[in-house]
């Protein structure tokens, strides 16, 4: 084949950027080049070669930082290049789709950068800042082995004399970073008995600050996680970040924001299976019939589809939410984490087995697929636990009961001390995908820990879902209005249930999975409740996913049948299987467009169709293949 590099640097940079929705994710795609390309070293085979090799992706580092991807989350008013995370997420998603270690080797800073954002001094913000545009990584340190997802059991400790003693484990960037945010005991009990440090670069080279060697991990290979030992490091008072015990609130209130954009991860992984499985599929046959077009083929395709549009609304959604309403976002931070790890590693594990044997080799789309879905299990567990999450969200749902009464007229208002109307236009920029206008700036020490009944999406599904049916079956789409009434009643048996098990102690927590479970079952509703009020709000708009006309609904079925499914814990291959074919028609559709895999349409620089020599050449090759395959079976 013949070697096809991109363009260097020079000759896209200084391309104009039109000002529409994800112009600048569609510039960098196009300068990292197409990824089909094998020579290509911004490309699939490359990422999978590197893998093998456990190498850094020196270069992809270097051309991302050259183009200044490492400052797309980091605000504009400190000199970064961020407009909003659902620009991000866009962004981070077609540089991550290629190999998802981009994400590491140039965004790991963003634990730490919100942390100091969340709790920080002025002054901290500015110097945290300009390490980021000096290109240095900052290192985050809360987890420690011992004490796995029950951080209120750490021991790293910072002693009343500012002496820093004790290990940090795993740390993304532990032996490369030149700075690091520590959160260490200050005192014996509580939230309140952890306080956060800044550590710059003369600190970290300290004597008493010793980085062990990378550990190796299954996925994300070549990106180092480090342990970091402290032996009595003397930390200054002005390094502590906003007061003396106030660290693991503000480290939690920054993860809201890291979870939700851990989920590029979880998408970019998604894509590249999905993509992979269906280009593969609409390739091969078997029996004469292209795998695409078999009953079973066409089926795990659509399948995998919906299970990545459910994920990528409730993403963009959120991510829109973050700078609309920040003190509600504690809630939606940890369901769209939820949601987009166990949504996407069904749809790269099925991608995966479409390919059938191939998916063993260590060449070609099964090396491709192995890693996506490696790596898609190394993101879902490398900013916060399952198990840690579920229990997080558990607390959120008794409050929410009263919201989902029974009583389609109850006013949802007085659990939401705001006016309608200012809720209106709050959900209204919620879900106005793609239009930047209408988001406020961050404000991340505006985020909050409180369980109160205030999240957006919850509280406006409550609010119109009674109107969405009437809408849908006005139109004649029975179906959905069906399964839309389905998610509110489900939804609040949920919290019902929620709330009768917090007063049975024979129910609670820490005898019983139950209120884990019904928190799962929240998640897949509220990504349900999340694309009903995503069709609401764009149903006079151009139809989301490519769809013919606005007011499209064969991707909302078929994402509320995937979803009512699971939350009922029935398969969905058999449950949900006659409405999800439109969700696989739009990804073909997307893919053969050149189009990301997303609600508004993104340009790839991904190789189109081949040509129908191409095409037929590679049949007659597949089935002489299945031939020999046969001959040997018998």
């Amino acid at each position: 084949m013949t070697t096809v590099f991109p363009p260097a640097a020079a000759d896209v940079a200084d391309a104009p950027v039109a000002d529409v929705p994800f112009a600048e994710a569609e510039r960098l795609d196009r300068l990292l080049g197409d990824p089909w390309v094998t020579d290509n070293p911004f490309g699939f085979a490359a990422g999978a070669a590197r893998d093998a090799a456990q190498e850094y992706p020196a270069a992809a580092e270097a051309r991302l930082r050259a183009e200044g991807f490492h400052l797309c989350h980091l605000p504009a008013a400190l000199g970064g290049n961020l407009r909003s995370f659902e620009d991000t997420q866009i962004l981070v998603r077609a540089c991550a789709r290629r190999d998802v270690n981009v994400m590491p080797a140039t965004m790991f800073s963003i634990s730490a950068l919100m942390t100091v954002l969340a709790a920080g001094t002025e002054a901290q913000h500015q110097v945290v800042a300009g390490w980021l545009r000096e290109g240095r990584t900052i290192a985050f340190g809360l987890s420690e082995e011992q004490a796995g997802s029950d951080v209120l059991a750490n021991s790293c400790r910072l002693t009343g004399e500012g002496a820093l003693h004790g290990t940090k484990w795993l740390v993304g960037r532990g032996s490369s970073a030149s700075a690091a945010v520590i959160v260490a005991r200050t005192a014996e009990r509580g939230a309140g008995a952890f306080t956060a440090v800044l550590l710059g670069p003369r600190e970290l080279a300290d004597p008493r600050v010793r980085r062990l060697p990378p550990q190796r991990t299954t996925g994300m290979r070549g990106i180092d996680f480090a342990d970091l030992e402290f032996d009595g490091l003397v930390v200054a008072p002005d390094a502590v970040v906003g007061e003396v015990g106030s660290g693991l609130a503000g480290a939690l209130r920054a993860q809201q924001i890291v979870r939700l954009m851990s989920t590029a991860g979880c998408l970019a992984t998604a894509d590249t299976a999905l993509r992979t499985a269906l280009r593969f599929a609409r390739e091969h046959r078997t029996g004469g019939e292209r795998v695409a077009d078999t009953p079973y083929g066409s089926r795990e395709l659509a399948l995998a589809a919906a299970e990545l549009i459910a994920t990528d609304l409730t993403v963009l959604a959120a991510a829109r939410q973050v700078h609309v309403a920040p003190g509600a976002f504690g809630l939606a931070s940890s369901v769209v984490k939820h949601v987009a790890t166990r949504l996407t590693a069904a749809c790269a594990t099925r991608s995966r087995a479409l390919v059938g044997a191939r998916a063993v080799l260590r060449d070609g789309p099964g090396a491709v697929l192995d890693k996506a879905v490696r790596d898609n299990a190394m993101v879902a567990v490398i900013d916060t636990s399952v198990l840690g999450n579920l229990r997080a969200l558990a607390m959120h749902l008794p409050a929410y009961a009263t919201v989902f009464a029974d009583d389609p007229t109850d006013d949802t208002a007085r659990e939401a001390p705001d006016p309608a109307p200012e809720r209106e236009r709050r959900l209204r920029a919620v879900f106005a995908l793609g239009d930047q206008e209408l988001l406020p700036e961050l404000r991340p020490a505006a985020l909050d820990l409180g369980v109160r009944p205030k999240d957006e999406v919850l509280l406006g599904f409550a609010a119109h879902a009674g109107a969405i049916t009437a809408e849908l079956s006005g139109r004649g789409e029975a179906r959905a209005a069906e399964l839309v009434a389905e998610v509110r009643a489900a939804l609040a048996a949920v919290v019902r249930d929620a709330a009768d098990a917090q007063r049975d102690r024979a129910r609670s927590a820490k005898v019983s999975p139950e209120p884990l479970d019904l928190a799962d079952r929240l998640c897949v509703l509220y990504a349900a409740a999340s694309a009903a009020l995503a069709w609401w709000y764009h149903r006079d708009r151009a139809g989301l996913y490519g769809g013919a006309a606005p007011g499209d609904t064969g991707w909302l079925t078929a994402v509320l049948a995937l979803l009512t499914a699971l939350a009922d814990g029935r398969d969905p291959r058999t449950a949900a299987y006659r409405d999800l074919a439109p969700a696989g028609r739009l990804v073909t559709e997307l893919d053969a467009k050149q189009r990301l895999f997303t609600a508004l349409p993104v340009r790839l620089s991904d190789s189109g169709e081949q040509t129908e020599n191409d095409r037929n050449d590679r049949n007659d090759r597949n089935d002489r293949n299945d031939e020999n395959e046969e001959v040997e079976e018998r």
